[in-house]
């Protein structure tokens, strides 16, 4: 099928995406979880006799965001993981980049439409939106649009994983 290593696997392009993504949410969790902790817990210090109730609040309120939050989460942790156990399932493939759509659920961020030829069938795939022109982005679209790519076409989701550009 291909001849990629998990460790190529795990430098590539949909990978970093995910961990990046992962990694994001995660601070955002920890980092309400340390502002309401604050807010609620630490503004009580002066009367001792409320803190185990907002201690509970606290919990509380973490519980909540926490259940809503976190399967986003567990989403990008069972992709990558989904990744890492299919890909030499895959077959590989090289394409141009040269088709851009916008992504409205990922904040703007673009995605490739390529053609491939799959066991003699041309289909045309999506890519996930990796790239975008934020200076915070990881992959900018500067960077890989009209660029040749090397990835992986996943079947069962009738997606297009990049691996890496092409020199």
């Amino acid at each position: 099928m291909n001849s990629f290593t998990r460790e190529d696997i795990k430098n590539s392009v949909e990978y970093e995406w995910r961990k990046s993504s992962l990694k994001s949410m995660l601070a955002i969790w920890a980092i309400l979880t340390v502002v309401m902790f604050f807010a609620l817990v630490l503004t009580s210090v002066g009367d001792m006799q409320y803190i185990a109730l907002r201690f509970e609040a606290w919990l509380i309120v973490t519980a909540i965001y926490s259940a809503i939050f976190l399967p986003f989460v567990m989403f990008y942790g069972y992709k990558m993981w989904y990744l890492l156990k299919h890909f030499a399932e895959f077959n590989s493939h090289e394409v141009m980049l040269d088709n851009v759509s916008t992504s409205y659920a990922y904040r703007g961020a673009v995605y490739y439409t390529v053609t491939i030829n799959d066991r003699g069938t041309t289909r045309k795939v999506c890519t996930n939106p990796y790239f975008s022109s934020s200076m915070f982005a990881k992959f900018t679209l500067e960077d890989y649009n009209n660029q040749k790519v090397v990835g992986l076409y996943d079947s069962q989701m009738d997606k297009f994983y990049i691996l890496k550009k092409l020199s």
